[in-house]
């Protein structure tokens, strides 16, 4: 039998992190369609394993979601990680790790390098149609 309050509470979870869309927020998981499906539809429950990946993931209070006491979210005393950070902003899982590594190089890498790249990106993202196919990330002289 399905507790109503829980399946409220994942419900509002899939609203929150996904605009409603269950499709991705297994994603965001890593779990199957089918186990959202499962708990929404058929009223079983997230298992322990689903239940951490929940609290892991999304920075979710699991009493919250179990008893509905308490907040929502949990309450770090330390800064988030940027992969965290993203989680609610519908990055899917491959987003967010490249982002994360992209932040990563900017804090830990030469300015030479970050120049490179933040060239690159904007390369990418200004080509015209006209020049699409030449070599545009030819190195300065000198």
């Amino acid at each position: 039998m399905t507790d109503k309050p829980i399946l409220d509470r994942l419900l509002l979870l899939i609203d929150e992190f996904t605009k409603g869309n269950k499709k991705k927020f297994a994603e965001m998981l890593g779990v199957s369609p089918t186990h959202i499906d499962n708990w929404i539809n058929r009223g079983s429950l997230p298992n322990a394993n689903q239940l951490t990946n929940i609290y892991q993931k999304l920075n979710i209070n699991l009493n919250w979601l179990l008893t509905g006491e308490g907040e929502m979210f949990v309450k770090k005393e330390y800064p988030l990680t940027v992969h965290e950070a993203l989680v609610g902003y519908g990055y899917n899982l491959k987003e967010r790790e490249y982002i994360d590594k992209l932040v990563t190089i900017f804090r830990t890498k030469d300015t030479d390098t970050k120049i490179a790249i933040m060239q690159n990106i904007d390369t990418f993202l200004k080509v015209p149609a006209d020049i699409k196919g030449k070599d545009t990330l030819k190195k300065k002289a000198g």
